[in-house]
């Protein structure tokens, strides 16, 4: 079943844009203004403005619903209880507090402006606050929201002339330096090194060590380069094992590429290179790259749709097929608590196996706390192959999978924090007499989510029952990235 591995990735593809905007999220909420707490003194709830000022939002919550509980008409209650909402990453329930003031309530349109800022619906946030921006550049609490906006999507320059507007009205105040930092954190370039190790219990080893880059050449282009170097390894005469040479592959890649913003809301991206394989016995080299159109279509749908040629990295016999692809990526958050992600892909392979497969996966916000959420879900995944060719990967006729998961993040600190995910279900191929468990588990732990330096380290375990038994599959890997944008310096922020 080491074949499977191929499958896991997609899988991780998919699950990844529901992550990153959790953590995009989580790590935007750290920035909450307290304009409006700052600006109240002796109100007949200040314990609860006391308690969010002190960081226990929770706390602060439950204090402000007991003061309304006895007074549900007080205005400025209502609206410091959606802040506090907001605060907690409970974008949902802080948008239907807000849907009880009436439209002309222009402290509460603000507010709303915000909220659905650090929810990503940028087109909607941006349809309230830029005409209250355009009656007044001036006033710090629009800019604010404007930059907050405008930092999101393809072109986060755009956010620089608002975030001015803050830094020259407040510049020693912590809110102005975090918005800062996550105005800069776009408009980074970067560059990485990644080691990797995946091992498996049919005795597959693939060890990776990545060096990779982007930076930013212009607000509109950026340009990508990659040197990989793998070592894929597999018992020597078994069924993954190279027909010819050592028990081992080693796979040298090099590429690069540019991508272009035409728009806020589109991307283009071209990256081309050349991977070259070595078994002992003399080398093979082949062109790999991708071609990829993303769209922002609206806050509640985007796409990406990408065409690839690459090598079947499932094993050492599998490096020498090469596969390509066409694959769509769907997100759709019809609300604040829902996510539907797919991924549908078509392979070609050059030993005539053709694969259609897709992966459905429907999560739903659960719990938004202080320092942590939970998301909870389920995912559906389905693959055809029309050859089986025995050439080191999976490919079954008919194979299915359905799960539970779950997924929460966990802010350490503004700096630190840790995402985790899982799934639990069953899964069957035309082999199997029944449907057998299936078990996944990954987390990340990220160091740095703002500064220039950055270190993520992942891990990732996966145990699936078959006809043979158990098959048992883990990763571990290293991400240490360099970030900066300091040679264009009016295209970096300055944070204190």
């Amino acid at each position: 079943m080491a074949q499977m591995t191929h499958r896991r990735r997609a899988s991780a593809r998919a699950a990844a844009l529901g992550r990153a905007t959790l953590l995009t999220a989580f790590a935007l909420a750290c920035t909450l203004p307290l304009t409006a707490v700052r600006a109240q003194s002796a109100v007949p709830y200040q314990p609860a403005l006391s308690a969010a000022w002190d960081g226990h939002t929770a706390k602060a919550l439950r204090l402000i619903d007991v003061y309304l509980a006895a007074h549900p008409n007080d205005h400025a209650a209502q609206l410091d209880r959606a802040r506090f909402l907001a605060w907690m990453g409970a974008y949902a329930k802080a948008d239907d507090a807000l849907a009880k003031f009436g439209a002309n309530d222009q402290e509460a349109l603000a507010l709303r402006a915000r909220v659905l800022a650090w929810a990503e619906r940028r087109h909607a946030a941006l349809a309230i606050n830029a005409p209250l921006y355009a009656a007044d550049p001036s006033d710090d609490d629009n800019a604010w929201t404007q930059a907050l906006i405008l930092r999101q999507g393809e072109w986060p320059q755009q956010a620089l002339p608002a975030l001015a507007t803050v830094q020259a009205d407040k510049p020693d105040d912590k809110d102005t330096n975090d918005l800062a930092k996550a105005v800069r954190l776009p408009l980074f370039s970067w560059v990485g090194l990644t080691p990797s190790l995946y091992s498996d219990s049919d005795h597959i080893e693939i060890r990776t060590l990545d060096l990779d880059s982007s930076l930013w050449l212009a607000d509109r282009w950026r340009l990508l380069a990659d040197v990989t170097r793998r070592r894929h390894s597999a018992p020597f005469g078994g069924p993954f094992a190279p027909l010819l040479g050592d028990n081992h592959v080693d796979e040298d890649r090099i590429g690069s590429g540019l991508r272009f913003a035409p728009s806020p809301d589109i991307a283009l991206e071209l990256w081309l290179g050349n991977s070259r394989i070595d078994n002992g016995r003399g080398g093979e080299n082949e062109t790999i790259g991708h071609l990829l159109f993303s769209q922002y279509a609206s806050d509640a749908f985007r796409y990406t749709i990408t065409a690839d040629r690459d090598r079947v990295d499932a094993s050492p016999r599998a490096l020498t097929v090469m596969r390509n692809g066409l694959a769509v990526d769907l997100s759709w958050t019809p609300t604040l608590r829902d996510r539907i992600d797919a991924h549908i892909a078509h392979d070609d392979f050059d030993d005539d196996n053709r694969r259609a497969s897709a992966l459905v996966s429907y999560a739903r916000a659960v719990y938004r706390g202080e320092r942590a959420t939970l998301d909870l879900g389920v995912q559906g995944e389905t693959q055809h192959n029309s050859l089986n060719t025995d050439n080191g990967y999976y490919s079954p006729d008919r194979y299915r999978r359905y799960a539970f998961t779950a997924s929460s993040y966990i802010s350490i600190s503004d700096e630190v924090g840790l995402s985790l995910s899982t799934a639990l279900g069953q899964q069957r191929d035309e082999t199997f007499s029944q449907w057998k468990r299936a078990f996944d588990i990954s987390g990340a732990l990220t160091v740095g989510i703002f500064t220039h330096w950055q270190l993520v380290g992942r891990a990732g375990y996966s145990q699936r029952l078959n006809q043979f038994g158990r098959y048992i599959g883990s990763n571990v890997g290293l991400e240490l990235r360099y970030r900066f944008c300091e040679f264009r310096a009016d295209r970096c922020p300055s944070v204190r």
